[in-house]
């Protein structure tokens, strides 16, 4: 019997991670399919869906979903911690990791931190911005600080559409629909401490050069310019990676072209499987 349902993993600092798992029958190769700032577990939906050769376990941020609030400020490392948190509660010892955008992020953290838990990691657009430059850092300070001043209105819909219109455009309600719409409410709380938490986080070259797991790492062929160049800067760190285009997409490339992503991961994973 197939099973779908919403789990909960507890961390060694009394926080709780929300995730949804989705399997056949529990024996499927593992994945670990961590989401981009703000859109949940929404960002793999046509993974999960498609792919049901696959155990899917796809948790929610701090701060996202039922998961614990955010607490001051988060860490992209302590983000990778709970993901061994979540690992740990299903019994998986290794797993393949695909991330987008902050997701993205924090795999590349987990791949460092525990490399023995992943097969592999699949890298749709991970941020360092310290790799490119100041002026890259300061455009998330500045997008964090706008949110902030928006929120602080009391107008959630207003800071939540600000944030959105550059990635859905301005019919971003319809496209959103009522129930991810109230889930997204919620989560653009959390999102300028997410993106203060990506500004901050900077492992140095050096590690990032002797990353271990096997890597693929993708940007749309249509993303905005300042993610090519994040994603630009770390994939030049990691010599062994793969890079690819995802074509017909932008920054979210699982959702705008699942059919190439798809058969990209099932490619990978028998191949790091071998």
């Amino acid at each position: 019997m197939a099973i779908h349902e919403l789990r909960y993993a507890d961390t060694p600092d009394g926080a709780r991670i929300a995730y949804e798992y989705r399997a056949e029958n529990g024996d499927e190769p593992p994945v670990l399919a961590l989401h981009g700032v703000l859109v949940g577990t929404s960002n793999w939906v046509h993974q999960m869906l498609r792919m049901p050769e696959y155990r899917w376990i796809a948790p929610l941020f701090r701060g996202h979903g039922d998961s614990s609030n955010v607490e001051n400020t988060p860490d992209i490392e302590q983000a990778a911690l709970d993901m061994v948190a979540v690992l740990d509660a299903e019994g998986i010892d290794k797993a393949l990791v695909i991330g987008n955008s902050l997701g993205a992020t924090v795999a590349l953290a987990l791949g460092l931190l525990r490399p023995e838990r992943c097969y592999g990691l699949i890298l749709a657009e991970p941020s360092i911005p310290s790799l490119v430059g100041p002026d890259a850092s300061q455009r998330l300070i500045d997008e964090a600080a706008e949110t902030r001043e928006r929120l602080a209105t009391g107008d959630i819909d207003h800071a939540l559409g600000e944030f959105i219109k550059p990635r859905l455009g301005e019919e971003w309600r319809k496209r959103l629909g009522r129930r991810r719409l109230e889930e997204w409410r919620r989560n653009i709380q959390g999102t300028p401490a997410w993106l203060d938490a990506v500004v901050a986080f900077d492992p140095g070259p050096g590690p990032l050069a002797s990353l271990e797991p096997p890597t693929v790492i993708l940007h749309g062929e249509h993303t905005r310019t300042l993610y090519k160049t994040l994603t630009d800067a770390v994939a030049e760190c990691l010599p062994n990676a793969q890079r690819d285009v995802v074509p017909e997409s932008g920054h979210g490339s699982p959702v705008d072209n699942p059919a190439w992503f798809n058969e990209l991961l099932a490619r990978f994973y028998e191949q790091v499987r071998q």
